[in-house]
């Protein structure tokens, strides 16, 4: 410490400063993200993620086929804030505050050492121990490991030019203490989050155009889609740019099919790491890399007939501070303007999922202004082998009067459902038979799909009388006399009940 009447330069503990930067609030998953966020800035095409379990001797090794660093600037990027966040940032570079592989590591591991090299040139190693550093209480950067597994692991390189090996050793935090032959089950459970977090992340440098590819214990992962581009009934509501000072702000609006147009396997994968409820909302991107994967942003709240909206937002590197993106980026907090535009955006969103969840609403074909949407005004459906016809909910003139009306749309929707059920071609299907005279439909035996599909008609059916204030003994009977429900007596009784 140096000082003179004007001022005091106090350096900070060493180990206190690195056994707080633990505590920022990394997982394993977010963790090993932002260290594999270098090896694609790094140009890496190639990442391999090796998980070797051996107790308290098991270790994280994470190998890319990028660029590499020379001994100066791996002593550099090992240096706790080795770039300012204020600098200027290549456009491509998916940093910012030159914190992210050190604090990565250290929140889940007590070594970590980084093994780089050019092109042809010589590979040069430097580590940060923690334990070394807590003993020492200096910034003690090692040369080298001094640790003969430590070598091991770091072993050779897998390419034969330019590379860089990330090594995490001492998985205190990922490996809860006493170490035992036990956690081994929840250790592979970890490794299941992490593939599923990173296909998820980097779906979109996983795919398309000079795709990369990363491998995890010999296996390629693949890249997941929130948006089901590839299937036919999924709905490109619009794409819109906005201006953010002098950055430009990229929306498009997805709505994922109803889960009676995809298969199931495509229905289950679509539902991500959190679950349909969950991946809702706004898909926050900062050159790519997914840094807000389903959030409404505290505009909306998730429910469920909302879960197949999902909104891609596209913002660049420069825009880090007026979304106030945190060091873990993890975190996205849209400047006032933009979030108005977002709301609107959204609210679109959660009005189309709604139509298609509750209605299997038809294709919306195009973007932007040209978007155009079927004209027709009847759809016809098949139930258990016959047909029926059904409002086209996706009209232009009726999207226009719900747009314009100040009428409940639900309860619009629901005049417009008694419309379809009691037009007289529908009606066929529930006609008397003429043998003994019995309504052969009077106790219908229906499949999950159609009792759910009368089961959301009757709460829309209720929620509307409730709304004009109709008795509970009025509803009852309207139900038990109004087709198709007076059909189903044991489903008005269980809905009325909820």
């Amino acid at each position: 410490m140096t000082s003179n009447s004007e001022f005091e330069l106090i350096a900070p503990e060493a180990s206190s400063v690195v056994e707080s930067m633990r505590s920022i609030g990394y997982n394993l998953e977010t963790a090993l993200s932002d260290i594999i966020d270098n090896s694609i800035s790094a140009q890496a095409a190639e990442i391999k993620i090796n998980f070797h379990w051996d107790n308290n001797n098991s270790y994280i090794r994470i190998e890319d086929n990028g660029i590499g660093m020379s001994k100066m600037e791996l002593t550099q990027a090992m240096k706790i804030g080795s770039k300012n966040p204020l600098a200027q940032r290549e456009s491509k570079d998916l940093g910012r505050f030159g914190m992210g592989l050190k604090t990565a590591a250290f929140s889940q591991c007590r070594r970590l050492t980084v093994k780089s090299r050019r092109y042809s040139g010589c590979s040069n190693t430097r580590c940060w121990d923690l334990d070394t550093i807590r003993k020492t209480g200096k910034w003690t950067l090692l040369t080298n490991t001094k640790d003969e597994k430590s070598s091991v692991n770091l072993s050779e390189f897998s390419y034969k030019s330019a590379g860089t090996i990330v090594l995490l050793e001492r998985l205190d935090r990922v490996i809860s203490l006493p170490y035992s032959s036990r956690k081994y089950n929840a250790f592979l459970s970890k490794i299941d989050k992490v593939e599923k977090h990173l296909r998820m992340v980097f779906h979109r440098y996983l795919s398309g155009p000079n795709s990369i590819n990363i491998i995890i214990n010999n296996h390629p992962i693949e890249a997941w889609d929130p948006y089901l581009l590839k299937q036919d009934a999924t709905q490109e509501l619009l794409e819109e740019p906005f201006q953010d000072e002098d950055q430009v702000v990229k929306v498009a609006a997805y709505i994922l099919p109803h889960h009676s147009k995809v298969s199931e396997e495509v229905y289950k994968n679509a539902e991500g790491p959190k679950g349909w409820n969950g991946q809702q909302g706004f898909y926050i991107y900062r050159n790519k890399r997914l840094l807000v994967a389903g959030s409404w942003l505290g505009l909306f709240k998730k429910e469920e007939p909302y879960k197949l909206a999902r909104v891609m937002v596209d913002i660049t590197s420069n825009s880090d501070f007026n979304w106030q993106i945190d060091i873990k980026k993890s975190v996205a907090r849209p400047p006032n303007k933009i979030l108005q535009e977002l709301k609107r955006i959204g609210n679109l969103a959660r009005q189309a999922s709604y139509r298609v969840f509750y209605h299997r609403g038809t294709k919306i074909i195009g973007s932007g202004s040209n978007t155009i949407k079927e004209s027709h005004l009847w759809e016809q459906v098949y139930r258990h082998g016959k047909s029926f016809y059904k409002l086209n909910k996706s009209h232009p003139l009726l999207l226009k009067l719900i747009e314009d009306t100040s009428v409940d749309e639900r309860i619009l929707y629901t005049y417009l459902s008694l419309v379809e059920e009691n037009l007289p071609i529908n009606l066929v299907p529930y006609q008397p038979s003429k043998e003994n005279n019995v309504e052969v439909n009077k106790k219908k035996i229906i499949n999950d799909d159609e009792k759910a599909r009368v089961l959301r008609g009757l709460s829309d059916f209720i929620y509307t009388m409730r709304q004009l204030n109709y008795t509970e003994e009025d509803i009852l009977f309207k139900l038990r006399n109004s087709e198709p429900y007076k059909h189903y007596p044991e489903l008005i009784d269980a809905r009325l009940d909820e």
